[in-house]
C-alpha cells in the first residue's frame, strides 16, 4: 500500500500548527523530518500524529522545547494528566517558581539582528526576526529575552536621542503584531479570567502595557487590548461591555495631572468586581498618587506574573 503524504499546508490544516511555527519546530527542535520533493515538504500520518501530540501539549501550557524530544507516548501520559482545580491555594503554590526565576531583563541586550533592523527602520527584517522567535520560544521566555529588553534598550536610545519617534512607533507596532500572533496561537475555549489592557489620555507610550498583554496572552488569558492615550469614560465603557477580571491601565505619570485625572475617573466608574491594575509609575510620588484610588501598583512584571497566576494564569 502506498503511503499518504501530506503537504505542508494541509498539515497545518489538520493540527492547527500554523506552517511558520511548523517550519520553526523543526529548525530549531527537530520535531520531525519530513520529505521533500520539487514542491516543498511531504508529511506522513506519523509525522501528523506526532505534531497534533505536541500541538496538544503546547496548548496545555508545555514549552515546546521541554516536550520535543518526548516520544509519543510520553506525550500521551503528559497531556492525559488531569488539570489541576484553579483553587486559590493552587494557585498561589506556584508563586515561588515565578520569584525564583527572578529578574532577566537588565542584563540581557534585544537581539541584535532585531535592534539593527529596528534602528534601520527595516519593518520586513525585524517582524521577520520576532516572528521566528515567537514561533520558537516559550511566551515567557519570548516576554523576558525578547520583549522586555526590546523596550528598554529602544526606550533608552530615544532619550539618549540615539533614535528618534518613528523607531519607538515601528517597535509598538511589531509588538502589537506579536501579540496578535500570540492570541489566537495559545487562546484557550474557556480562559479562566480576561483582561483589559489600555493607557488613559495623555499616556501616550504603550510598551508596558504591550508587553503585559502578550504574557498575558501566552498563558491563555484573555486579552482585549485597546492602545494607548484613550479617556477614562471609554476605558470604563469598554470594561462594562466585555466584563474583564481586572483592567491593566500603563500609567507613568511624567504628563501632569491629565493622565491622573482620567485615572482617577476610571477608578471611579470601573464596577466594583472589576480589579484595577495600575503598572509604569516613574516615581514613588506617583505610585502614592495612584494608591489613593482603588487601584492596585504593580511594581515590576514579576508581580504582575504573580496576579495573573492568581486569575488562571500557568507559567
Amino acid at each position: 500500500m502506498k503511503t499518504m503524504l501530506y503537504p505542508i499546508r494541509a498539515v497545518a490544516k489538520q493540527t492547527g500548527i500554523s506552517i511558520d511555527t511548523l517550519r520553526a519546530w523543526e529548525k530549531r527542535y527537530q520535531v520531525v523530518a519530513p520529505q521533500r520533493d520539487e514542491r516543498g515538504r511531504l508529511y506522513t500520518e506519523a509525522d501528523v500524529q506526532r505534531l497534533s501530540l505536541l500541538n496538544e501539549a503546547v496548548e496545555k501550557g508545555h514549552a515546546i522545547g521541554r516536550v520535543a524530544p518526548l516520544s509519543n507516548e510520553e506525550l500521551q501520559a503528559l497531556i492525559a494528566v488531569p488539570e489541576v482545580p484553579k483553587t486559590l491555594a493552587n494557585e498561589f503554590a506556584q508563586l515561588p517558581t515565578i520569584r525564583a526565576a527572578g529578574p532577566v531583563v537588565a542584563s540581557r541586550p534585544a537581539p541584535r539582528a532585531v535592534m539593527e533592523a529596528i534602528e534601520h527602520l527595516d519593518y520586513a527584517v525585524a517582524e521577520r526576526e520576532l516572528a521566528l522567535l515567537a514561533a520558537v520560544l516559550p511566551p515567557r521566555e519570548l516576554v523576558h529575552s525578547v520583549a522586555l529588553p526590546l523596550m528598554r534598550q529602544v526606550g533608552e536610545a530615544w532619550h539618549e536621542g540615539r533614535l528618534g519617534i518613528a523607531q519607538e512607533h515601528m517597535t509598538s507596532a511589531l509588538l502589537r503584531n506579536v501579540l496578535g500572533a500570540l492570541i489566537p496561537l495559545h487562546r484557550r475555549a474557556a480562559p479562566t479570567s480576561k483582561l483589559l489592557f489600555a493607557t488613559p489620555s495623555g499616556e501616550h507610550h504603550e510598551f508596558g502595557i504591550l508587553v503585559s498583554a502578550m504574557l498575558a496572552a501566552g498563558v491563555g488569558l484573555g486579552v482585549v487590548y485597546l492602545g494607548a492615550n484613550l479617556p477614562g469614560d471609554e476605558i470604563v465603557a469598554a470594561a462594562q461591555k466585555t466584563a474583564p477580571q481586572a483592567v491593566v491601565l500603563g500609567f507613568v505619570g511624567a504628563n501632569g495631572g491629565i493622565g491622573l485625572a482620567e485615572l482617577q475617573k476610571a477608578a471611579h466608574k470601573l464596577p466594583a468586581q472589576i480589579e484595577l491594575w495600575v503598572g509604569g509609575a516613574q516615581t514613588a510620588a506617583v505610585a502614592q498618587e495612584v494608591r489613593k484610588v482603588r487601584a492596585l501598583v504593580i511594581e515590576d512584571f514579576h508581580m504582575l506574573e504573580q496576579h495573573l497566576v492568581r486569575l488562571g494564569a500557568r507559567f
